[in-house]
């Protein structure tokens, strides 16, 4: 089943790009039918403060399924 839900995000401008980069390419290898780890550098320490709302869906956050010393990968099998 598909739903769709909106995520209002808010962030610097500079880390926009790479953000839709990374999305983009998550949509990419969807399309494909390939399977790859994909992510963004979360600079915490740094200017990388994203802000989100979820609109349209109320679910509770997956655990991750692997988490090493804050590197973590969330998988749904």
């Amino acid at each position: 089943m598909n739903r769709t839900f909106l995520i209002k995000v808010t962030m610097r401008d500079r880390w926009i790009p790479h953000f839709i980069g990374m999305l983009k390419y998550m949509e990419q290898i969807g399309n494909i039918g390939a399977s790859r780890r994909v992510s963004i550098y979360s600079d915490g320490d740094g200017d990388f403060n994203p802000k989100f709302k979820f609109l349209g869906v109320d679910v509770e956050p997956a655990p991750p399924v692997e988490d090493k010393h804050g590197h973590r990968l969330y998988d749904a099998g």
